[in-house]
């Protein structure tokens, strides 16, 4: 079983936990290769919580069961993990700027990785494959995931619709083809405008697929599939999001190349058409 960096996972939601589950949380940080020895009746008993909120504890975290969280646990003892994000330091040498910002966008994109759920993955990929059309929309550094989204399915042939103006992305939804769908993107899950065009989606019969950090946020729980990136610590320093940027994009590079696998024939043959005609298009226009 491969790791699931229970120590950042948990850590990244604690603030969210019940106080029964941080008293859980806190043995599983604190003394993970005690909490392989137990059973869940002793983490209770150790945690002075109860059987029930190990239970609760670990579906927090999106581990099945505690024997799985066992497992985890003790699989994750076997490979350096590492513990923390690195922030910037007003007196860091441009080598150590690199290490960090590679180091930190590495970890985010392999702990999104191991957080994704393959039924999840096949779920939103069903709904996009069924779609007439894809709406999407996000703000700030999501919208930039919105225009990669856009772009990549626009080239294999599916119409892909990201607007900026959320006034004529209103018009459109409410006026979708059926079976048409609206992707949300909102690091925090929180992003007002999101939730309020996801809300007109919703009440117009289109099904919604949702694109948050990991936890029991607002997004997370009023679409229809919710997808998920690690919820990464940003360095205080920064033009723009960093980690969190990088974990949205190979989860949805993720997403596309799964999708592109189920019909891949035709899939590539459109991104080869699509190729073609951009590389004719480069040609005469630069004659002129």
């Amino acid at each position: 079983m491969k790791s699931k960096h229970i120590h950042q996972r948990v850590k990244s939601i604690y603030n969210d936990l019940t106080q029964s589950e941080k008293k859980i949380a806190n043995l599983v940080l604190e003394r993970p290769e005690d909490v392989t020895k137990m059973t869940a009746s002793e983490l209770a008993k150790e945690s002075q919580t109860s059987p029930a909120s190990v239970i609760r504890f670990c579906k927090s975290i999106n581990v099945p069961s505690f024997p799985e969280l066992k497992i985890a646990l003790s699989a994750e003892r076997q490979w350096d993990v590492p513990k923390e994000y690195s922030d910037i330091l007003p007196t860091e040498k441009i080598a150590d700027v690199k290490a960090k910002l590679l180091g930190n966008a590495y970890q985010s994109m392999q702990e999104t990785i191991q957080l994704v759920n393959e039924e999840t993955l096949k779920e939103a990929i069903e709904l996009i494959s069924k779609a007439p059309f894809v709406y999407v929309y996000g703000i700030g550094s999501s919208y930039l995931v919105a225009e990669n989204i856009a772009q990549k399915w626009n080239r294999i042939g599916k119409v892909c619709i990201c607007i900026a103006d959320v006034h004529l992305l209103i018009a459109s939804l409410t006026s979708a083809a059926p079976d048409s769908i609206f992707i949300g993107i909102s690091h925090s899950g929180e992003t007002s405008e999101v939730l309020e065009i996801n809300r007109i989606a919703k009440e117009h019969d289109i099904k919604t697929i949702g694109i948050s950090q990991f936890g029991m946020n607002t997004l997370s729980k009023h679409v229809d599939v919710s997808m998920q990136t690690v919820k990464s610590k940003e360095a205080e320093l920064r033009s723009a999001a960093t980690s969190s940027l990088m974990s949205q994009f190979i989860l949805i590079d993720l997403l596309f190349h799964v999708y592109v696998l189920e019909q891949y024939d035709e899939n590539m043959d459109n991104i080869r058409e699509s190729r073609k005609l951009v590389d004719e298009y480069k040609k005469r226009t630069s004659k002129k």
